[in-house]
């Protein structure tokens, strides 16, 4: 078994006391003061992130546009310079390789964000698909991705940025450099607030995670481990590859039709076509515990009427509702005649089931005075 990797800034985390896991081959810090804590921080003020072990592409020259058309559900032709877009990659089938964020920096120059489990298997693909000649490069092993997450981030970084960075705005792409280190500033993330993300090279990374820390220090920011970017994410009904996603579902499926332009030609866009025709098989679900206290898993069983009707994909408590809450796939013809229109299931949890309601998604929307 390979050891796992590290991220350039895995002395800072040590230094930091995190609690480290290993996620997509990468060893990450789960935590530091502890999940709870981080995760109430970023709805409140801000929380710090490294996320290094995502993977970088870079897609060049006059073929760059067409081998994004070719491989990806979402059109990036509807790009201008300086904004980004969330996309999926998808299999003939219409299964999905990888969710991932495409970004615009120049003319015919594009830079790719996926995820860190897919970085070798998206690779493989888009090189497969790349037969006129795109300029393509990995540069997942020279960049460093540090975020700042929450409703103080945006004004905490911007303090620190040699040009304008309070204006980029949403899904917005912009370069200069923040603490003295140049980035790649994308206003996106991953936790349902507002705030950036920054692309650096390794070597500046450790002090842009420090400065951005002591900046927001007294507006009560904190480091935040992969934990509490989980609990983030599935309050927003933000899907996470490998558990709402994955080579056996597509983008329909999982409620991701906006980001499928299906009046085009993609890998997958004759069968995402029959799909939507004759209805997907099955469709992702929020759902909450009647109890309030029993924490539906991945992979715990759905019922309906006494009939398994679908999966957990995601499930976990939400401090910030102060409840469970999961997230599953409910089969379409898997329901009882006499239950089709019905809200309430149940859950198995270990020997018993608990009863369930299906709640619409997301289960949180920061508040608009944050937006």
């Amino acid at each position: 078994m390979n050891a796992p990797m590290r991220t350039a800034l895995f002395p800072l985390h040590q230094r930091l006391h995190a609690r480290m896991t290993v996620f997509g081959g990468f060893e990450m810090p789960v935590s530091y003061a502890g999940i709870i804590e981080e995760h109430r921080a970023v709805r409140a003020a801000a929380g710090i992130f490294d996320l290094s072990h995502m993977g970088e592409f870079e897609v060049r020259g006059p073929r760059a546009l067409e081998l994004l058309e070719r491989a990806f559900t979402n059109s990036a032709a509807r790009l201008r310079i300086g904004q980004a877009q969330y996309t999926i990659m998808c299999a003939e089938d219409g299964g999905t390789i990888d969710d991932l964020i495409v970004y615009r920096l120049g003319d015919e120059h594009y830079m790719l964000c996926v995820n860190a489990s897919n970085i070798a298997a998206d690779r493989e693909a888009i090189i497969a698909l790349n037969s006129t000649g795109a300029e393509f490069r990995d540069l997942s092993d020279e960049t460093a991705l540090v975020a700042i997450q929450g409703p103080r981030a945006a004004a905490l970084a911007a303090a620190l940025a040699d040009f304008p960075l309070a204006q980029v705005p949403r899904f917005g792409v912009a370069q200069g450099a923040v603490a003295g280190a140049r980035c790649v500033a994308a206003r996106t993330g991953y936790t349902g607030e507002d705030g950036f993300e920054f692309f650096t090279a390794p070597g500046d990374a450790a002090h842009l995670f420090d400065a951005l820390l002591a900046a927001g220090r007294t507006a009560g920011a904190m480091a935040c481990g992969l934990g509490a970017r989980d609990t983030l994410r599935l309050e927003a009904g933000l899907p996470l590859y490998g558990h709402e996603l994955d080579r056996a579902t597509s983008p329909l499926e999982a409620g991701l039709d906006t980001f499928v332009k299906l009046k085009r030609d993609f890998v997958g866009a004759a069968a995402l076509r029959a799909q939507r025709r004759r209805g997907p098989a099955k469709r992702l679900i929020g759902l909450r515990t009647d109890d309030a206290r029993s924490i539906a898993r991945q992979g715990y069983k759905l019922f309906c009427a006494g009939r398994e009707v679908g999966v957990v994909t995601s499930g976990t408590f939400a401090p910030t509702l102060e409840r469970p809450i999961a997230m599953g796939y409910r089969g379409i013809g898997e329901i009882h005649p006499d239950a089709a229109a019905t809200t309430a299931l149940e859950v198995e949890i270990r020997n018993r089931r608990a009863a369930a309601t299906i709640v619409p998604l997301p289960f949180y929307r920061r508040p608009a005075a944050n937006r």
